[in-house]
């Protein structure tokens, strides 16, 4: 049944629907009102955790990961028992704007039931509508059937007809998928919102435990592609972090060179392949391309030394610097120094 037949010039359209200022945004970035926003990660990864991070921030407007949010109420329709969020909310108190609608169905909900509650929501009118996780409360069992996963989506449309935002929480699909495309189910739900946006772990070293990647595509502008952050098991407390290789380099570091430096007496320069060997067995051992970017950087600021060509045969190796570094390196400013003096090359 089509419900608006009135064709709109494409001007009139422009005119009639301003782009979305800062202000508007529930969380800048991520929650526009009247927008559906998908957040997919791995089960325990910390969807959860984040949201209740974020929850927090909307009863006072005060910024969430170095992004702007506003005062706003929330419902939040959870999979998880009453007894699993009070212990959740010792740790990450929220309040009074945001009610909890723990487990509302005594099994998997009808399309009656789903409509139901989304009338309520319409009703309560609060500010952004949460389902954790979506698939938990879908009618039927239709998310890899592209008709029936639209047909049980289409009444959150509904919610945002009056402005609502709605944020559906999610799992992934079992296979590895590019960047944008992990969502469990038919690819029809990602054409169906309006952000998608995707939860990792930040890497495998013990130094990123509790430090996750967000990255997002939007039809929206201005939505960050990648924000890092990290959460305190301790204080539930939040905080973004700008550049997240370079706090690894800087966690990591001392390991490097005292593995170089264990190596010094024998004057041996070591592969990329060797160093990891050697890397210490109480710790998280990182991936070859972490261990490359931390090795290089180490050059760059000349932490370290590298030999070789980085081809087949005459692999790049890294050790310590010497005194016949120090005595090149003289030569080598003194020579730049004189090509200056003279007007240069040629």
């Amino acid at each position: 049944m089509i419900a608006d037949w009135d064709p709109l010039s494409m001007k009139t359209v422009l005119e009639q629907s301003p782009p979305a200022e800062p202000d508007d945004w529930l969380w800048n970035g991520y929650l526009q009102p009247g927008d559906i926003t998908l957040l997919t990660s791995l089960w325990k990864t910390g969807k959860t955790t984040l949201l209740a991070g974020m929850l927090r921030c909307l009863e006072t407007g005060v910024p969430f990961l170095g992004r702007p949010t506003r005062p706003a109420r929330a419902w939040v329709v959870s999979e998880e028992s009453r007894s699993h969020w009070r212990e959740r909310l010792a740790l990450m108190p929220i309040g009074a704007h945001v009610q909890l609608i723990a487990r509302p169905f005594r099994g998997r909900p009808t399309i009656d039931d789903w409509n139901e509650l989304i009338d309520r929501a319409i009703a309560a009118k609060p500010d952004l509508f949460v389902v954790d996780p979506l698939a938990s409360f879908l009618p039927g069992r239709c998310e890899s059937d592209a008709a029936s996963l639209l047909e049980a989506l289409q009444p959150l449309l509904r919610l945002t007809a009056v402005g609502i935002a709605v944020l559906l929480l999610h799992h992934p699909r079992k296979q590895r998928a590019e960047v944008g495309s992990s969502a469990r189910g038919s690819g029809a739900m990602l054409g169906f919102v309006d952000t998608n946006v995707e939860l990792n772990r930040a890497g495998s070293a013990d130094t990123d435990a509790n430090c996750r990647v967000l990255r997002a595509q939007s039809r929206r502008s201005g939505v960050p592609a990648r924000l890092c952050y990290e959460w305190d098991p301790a204080t539930g407390d939040f905080a973004a972090v700008p550049n997240l290789k370079s706090r690894q380099f800087e966690a990591h570091g001392k390991t490097i060179l005292g593995i170089l430096r264990d190596r010094t007496e024998s004057s041996e320069a070591l592969t990329l392949k060797e160093v990891a060997e050697y890397w210490p067995d109480d710790a998280i051992r990182p991936s070859q391309s972490t261990l490359y970017t931390w090795l290089n950087t180490a050059v760059e600021i000349k932490m370290i030394r590298r030999e070789g060509r980085g081809a087949r045969g005459d692999a790049f190796r890294y050790r310590l610097e010497n005194q016949r570094d120090l005595h090149y390196d003289r030569l080598d400013a003194e020579a730049a120094a004189r090509l200056v003096q003279s007007g240069g090359a040629g």
